[in-house]
């Protein structure tokens, strides 16, 4: 999928619906980044099978969310790139650590949104259910002692990892919520100069050069 297919969803409509087949799952992340530059969140991913996956973006409509996407349409018009251009204006030290491209920060944002979604409970309970049916096999298979206590072993780590789970989700929420932040604050510290005006769009235009489609 190309980056002119993927504008075309988020052209200012209410709700965007995109079915990914096959190789183009691996675009996921870029959708993502280009769905935030236009002024779309993620509201669901559907993996049908694994070679479909149907997510849906829904548009954000709170005001910073619509200078940003506005920007960006003005940029594209202008004939700029789809993702701004970031550096630290001069005589200002530029934010701390490495830069975060778009589509990273695309996945550490859905990646958020699955833990503040699910969650860490369905994985401590799958921990959990394995570790008492270990429990019960080494119950079954007591009078073979060394497989029992194999078995035994298992339940006993199986445990472990079912009560380190939410610190280790947790951990990893806050990393990618560390990465988004840093991502913010370097988009945000300098995009560079805004882009001249566009020119008049051509009679009949559509697409990014002339005038979009309005949905809701």
């Amino acid at each position: 999928m190309k980056d002119e297919q993927i504008l075309e969803y988020f052209d200012g409509r209410g709700t965007a619906e995109i079915t990914l087949w096959g190789r183009d799952i691996a675009q996921s992340n870029r959708i993502a980044a280009v769905a935030f530059e236009l002024g779309y969140e993620l509201h669901e991913t559907d993996i049908v099978t694994r070679g479909q996956w149907r997510m849906i973006y829904l548009r954000d409509d709170s005001p910073d969310v619509r200078r940003r996407a506005q920007h960006t349409v003005d940029r594209l018009r202008a004939g700029g790139p789809l993702f701004p251009q970031v550096w630290a204006p001069a005589g200002t030290r530029p934010v701390p650590g490495r830069q975060i491209a778009p589509m990273e920060a695309a996945s550490a944002r859905r990646n958020m949104t699955a833990y503040e979604t699910h969650g860490s409970r369905g994985l401590v309970i799958i921990a959990a259910l394995f570790g008492v049916a270990s429990l019960v096999l080494a119950w079954v298979a007591r009078e073979a002692l060394g497989g029992a206590v194999v078995l035994l072993v298992v339940a006993v780590l199986l445990g472990v990892v079912a009560a380190l789970i939410p610190r280790w989700m947790r951990s990893w929420y806050e990393y990618n919520r560390r990465k988004v932040t840093r991502y913010d604050q370097q988009r945000s510290q300098r995009l560079g100069p805004p882009p001249p005006p566009a020119p008049p769009p051509p009679v009949g235009g559509n697409g990014w050069g002339g005038p979009g489609r309005n949905g809701s």
